[in-house]
This record gives C-alpha cells, structure tokens and sequence, in this order.
C-alpha cells in the first residue's frame, strides 16, 4: 500500500513538485516519528482508545519499524509522501485495524512537529557535550603557549605583540560565550507540541498531553495549539541562529589558520595526514579543511537565512511553504556537528613553528610600547606617539 492518508488521484508532476525530497530527509528523522508514536500509543491507551493489547501490538510494530531502518530495510516512498505515512501503513499492513487507530488525536503536522522537535533537542544536547569537549581541547593547547610570542595583526597588518597561547585562548573564550545561548535555545524549544493536531486541537476528545509530555522527556507542554503550528520554522531559524555563534567563531579561526600557515608567515602548520595536494603541483601542501570551513560558515548562513526567509510573512497556520525548512535545517545542524568533529581532532595536531615566530618579532611591534616608555617618563602621550612615528618612519627611509 503507498496511497496518501488524504486520498488520491494526484498527477504526478504536482506530486514530484510538491513532496520533493521530503520523503528522503524524512529517513534521517524517523527514529524520532517513532519515538513519538509510541508515546502517543501510550497516551491513547491510558484514555481507552485503544485496549492495553493493541498498545502492544502497536509498540511490537514500531520496535519492528525501528530495526528494519536501522538495518536500512525501511523504505519510505515519494507516494506516500513522508515517514508518518509510511509508518501508519506499515502497521495496517502488519498489523491489522490497530494500526489504523494510531492517528487518532493527530495530525501530520504536530507529527511533524514533534519528530523535528526530538531532534533539535538530541542534536543541541550532542552539539553542547562536544563543545565542552572541544573547549577543554582548545585549553589544553593554549596552555601549553602561553609563553610562546607572535605578532598580533590589526588589518591583516603586523601590530603589537602577543602570544600563541592568547591568541587560541581569544577562540576558547568565544566558544564558552557561545554555551549560554545554545543552552537557552535548549530551555526554550523543550515544549511538547503533540497533541496540538493541525494547530487547533481535539474538541471532542480529551488528549492527555501530560502523558506525552512525561513520556518524551519535554520540560513542559506547548499550551496553545495554534502557536505549536506557529514554532514550525520559527524554532528552527532560533536553533540555527544559536548555532551561528560556533560556525562564525571556527569560520574566524580558519581564516587565521589559512594566513598563518602560508608559506610568507609559516607560523604553523599540521601533519600530512590533514593536508592534501596538488595533481600538477608536487610541492604543494594545501590546507584545503580550513578552506572549506570558511566556506561552510557562510553555507550555513545560507541555510539559517533560507528558513528565515521562508517563514517571514507567513500568517498564522500551517502552510505548506514549511516543508521547506527541513532541508536546510538538517544542513545546518550537520554542518555544526561535523566542524566540531573535525576540530576536535585538529586543534591538538597544531605545530607551531617556533623558530619563524621568533623571526616574526621584529622591532617595530613594539613601538607602542616604545611610546609609553616616553610617557613614563613624563612626555605626553600626543608627543610620545608623534616622536616614535617620526623616528620609525625615518629610519624605513
């Protein structure tokens, strides 16, 4: 069985046009459909809809779902649109006229809702365990260089000195700003939106929404049904815009990376194993990761500002302009989790070149503080900057 749960009849170029790849994003996210549904069977179950054996057998079946995907044996179709339809059928074919009560109390939309939902709160969850991660990386490596000078730039120009361990710590101290942010976005989406339907509830039969709430692990229930319909792509734009903090913070520190492993500054440098090469070019060590990460940050940009976009002007009440968030929502996460992946095993590979540092350090980084030696000894500061200027200047001459 593949017909669509509202009927059908459809031609198929309006179908191809209108289910897109939803069906194919949809296998990323139906662990959490199935989650889900289990908890609503619960819920079904302690309100007599459905008899304590057909909450098994429903369970049974989507247990059986659940290894079949896991074994890549679940096949979600374009005709059916989307894994909760999939999952619906599935049951009814298996399983009999159970299976036809599991929609009871639901719509695909606080389905939908509630599966992105699980999965904003796994994949922040998982984004913030690996930050800690990557933090208490990005210390252990400053740490070690807090003695260690090199030039400080202003405009992409030589400026004041510093050091190698500050200038990690500047990128450790951001990514723990970034923590506060990402643990709010977490406080707020932790609303459970099943039970809302279409965005207007169940008048005629009384949900208990505190069951699903209990059961999903949710801080509270998303009260009113019509703003659970509201937060579709309204609390992804948030998650993303959240996320935006690391992705600018690692974009920064790859344009660093990229100046400061050229061969004019050779400041640092990383094994083979994470360079590649050139197919005409035999000496040619390229640091294409940081390359891509720059470009990632702004590929992510992309995406937060896609969803935006989508919903901006939209009225209260679904409409079908939504679906288009999934996409670029599950690109933006992806891309956030595989730059802390990637960051956690790089920052610790980091060779710093001790010797062209030392190089680096020429005089001229310190005619500040050359300007308040003569401060210091009573010239204004006006007159200190304009006798070092005038001296430097000279002796370039």
């Amino acid at each position: 069985m593949s017909a669509k749960l509202w009927g059908s009849g459809l031609h198929p170029l309006v179908e191809a046009f209108t289910v897109g790849e939803d069906f194919l994003l949809d296998k990323q996210l139906l662990p959490y459909d199935l989650e889900a549904s289990k908890a609503h069977a619960i819920m079904l179950e302690s309100i007599n809809v459905i008899s304590k054996e057909e909450l098994d057998t429903l369970k049974e079946g989507l247990d059986r779902i659940l290894s079949l995907w896991k074994e890549n044996k679940f096949d979600i179709l374009p005709s059916q649109e989307d894994c909760h339809t999939a999952i619906e059928q599935f049951l009814t074919e298996n399983y009999g006229e159970v299976g036809k009560k599991i929609h009871t109390g639901r719509s695909r939309n606080d389905q939908s809702l509630v599966m992105i939902r699980l999965f904003m709160k796994a994949s922040l969850k998982e984004i913030l365990t690996n930050l800690e991660a990557l933090i208490e990386t990005w210390d252990a490596k400053q740490s070690s260089l807090s003695e260690v000078l090199m030039p400080g730039y202003t405009h992409m120009q030589r400026a004041m000195p510093t050091t190698v361990g500050r200038w990690l710590n500047t990128f450790e101290c951001a990514l723990k700003d970034s923590l506060f942010t990402i643990r709010a976005t977490l406080s707020l989406i932790d609303q459970n939106p099943l039970g809302s339907a279409a965005g207007f509830g169940i008048a005629n039969l009384q949900l208990d929404r505190a069951v699903t709430t209990k059961e999903l692990g949710f801080a509270s229930i998303q009260g009113n049904p019509m703003y659970c319909g509201f937060s579709r792509g309204y609390f992804e734009n948030i998650v993303l815009q959240a996320l935006s903090q690391p992705m600018i913070i690692f974009s920064r520190f790859a344009a660093d990376m990229m100046m400061f492993t050229q061969q004019e500054t050779n400041y640092f440098a990383l094994p083979d194993e994470y360079v590649t090469g050139s197919s005409i070019m035999p000496q040619k060590k390229n640091y294409d990761l940081f390359e891509i990460m720059r470009g990632n940050g702004k590929v992510f940009a992309s995406c937060q500002m896609q969803i935006q976009e989508i919903i901006q002007g939209l009225g209260c009440g679904y409409h079908r302009d939504l679906q288009l968030t999934k996409k670029p929502f599950l690109q933006g996460v992806a891309l956030v989790k595989d730059t802390i992946d990637l960051l956690l095993a790089v920052v610790p590979e980091i060779i710093v070149k001790e010797d062209s540092l030392r190089l680096a350090m020429s005089p001229h980084l310190y005619a500040t503080e050359d300007v308040y030696k003569l401060v210091a000894q009573g010239i204004t500061f006006r007159e200190a900057y304009k006798q070092v200027k005038e001296k430097f200047f000279s002796v370039q001459q």
